[in-house]
């Protein structure tokens, strides 16, 4: 029962992007790692079902195209359309940044791959995204890259783990204590590139990795999934000591992070094994359209801005606006990636 997890999760990130804030937190970050730690779980048990093997990885990779692409390449458009062809609305901050500059063949051909979204930083894409929240799709779609080899080179699931997984989950957990203690930047290596972030998708797949083992295995493997969630969360809140003693935790989205671990892994522990109902899987459908269109909303309904009387009916038009998308545009691409999935899974 992710999906309504899932949705929750967007709504966070879609009122995150109109500044509600809790506590003066962002629950918007909390959330991106929530996906981080969901997206971590589903391809690790959509690899074991489906692309067993690193062979089977071209195909694993146009199962992911056909889930990702046409919602996004959809709304991308939508928003380039109303770029060109409409009165952008004057003194809006995130307008002017994320659709400010005169875009060249270079801003398209970033808009089109993702990934380089994710570099905003050092390519200057975020001055021209269509899609904002798209940076995180580059960190999903590199962690979709190496997944079939990072999350196969295990024996059969419930085994020991071979040591290179477990070298390069170290690597990238020190990446994200790096992050923490504020040795490199806190906001690019804690939160938004796949050095530091690998290490929550890696988390979720572990946390697979320990449910299956426990399907028919008696209480026994069913107490490491506990113990890995148990160990988790009390090493966030540790560190969480730690970064304030060090004088780290405020730094750009440190507390965020850790509170989005902290919180999120154990529903995802709790909710990950329950019976799949119609409703939830409706949320989680409703989800991803969410999470790609409360920009273009944003900029074209609100463009004085959304507050906090207006939060209600703002996330209302993402969902409605969602549910109309996932119904029209990708339910057709559902349906060929199902053949696809049958026609080339092992």
């Amino acid at each position: 029962m992710l999906g309504t997890l899932r949705l929750i999760l967007a709504l966070a990130v879609a009122a995150s992007h109109v500044d509600f804030r809790i506590a003066g937190l962002n629950p918007g970050v909390s959330a991106v790692i929530g996906f981080y730690l969901i997206s971590g779980y589903v391809m690790s048990g959509l690899l074991q079902r489906h692309y067993p093997t690193p062979s089977a990885a071209g195909n694993f990779y146009v199962d992911r195209a056909l889930r990702l692409m046409p919602q996004y390449l959809f709304y991308a458009v939508l928003t380039l359309l109303w770029y060109h062809f409409a009165s952008l609305p004057a003194g809006n901050a995130s307008v002017d940044h994320f659709l400010g500059a005169t875009p060249d063949v270079g801003d398209y051909i970033n808009n089109l791959l993702v990934v380089p979204l994710n570099y905003y930083m050092w390519n200057g894409s975020d001055h021209f995204t269509l899609v904002p929240p798209a940076w995180s799709l580059g960190a999903e779609i590199q962690f979709y890259l190496l997944a079939p080899f990072l999350l196969l080179v295990a024996p059969p699931w419930g085994q020991r783990l071979r040591p290179f997984f477990l070298i390069v989950f170290v690597i990238a957990l020190l990446v994200a204590v790096l992050a923490l203690a504020g040795v490199v930047n806190s906001d690019w290596f804690g939160y938004r590139l796949l050095p530091g972030v690998l290490s929550y998708f890696f988390l979720g797949a572990l946390l697979h990795r320990c449910h299956q083992a426990s399907v028919g295995s008696g209480h026994g493997a069913g107490r490491r999934a506990y113990g890995l969630v148990f160990g988790a969360v009390l090493l966030a809140m540790f560190a969480g000591v730690l970064a304030y003693a060090h004088g780290s935790l405020r730094q750009p989205y440190n507390q965020e992070v850790l509170l989005g671990l902290v919180i999120i892994f154990p529903l995802l522990h709790l909710l990950a094994r329950r019976r799949r109902q119609h409703w939830d899987e409706l949320a989680g459908d409703v989800s991803y359209g969410v999470f790609l269109n409360h920009f273009l909303i944003f900029w074209v309904f609100f463009p004085a801005g959304v507050g906090v009387a207006q939060l209600p009916f703002f996330l209302a038009l993402c969902v409605g606006l969602a549910w109309a998308i996932q119904r029209w545009v990708e339910r057709p691409c559902l349906r060929w990636r199902m053949r696809w999935r049958k026609q080339h899974a092992i």
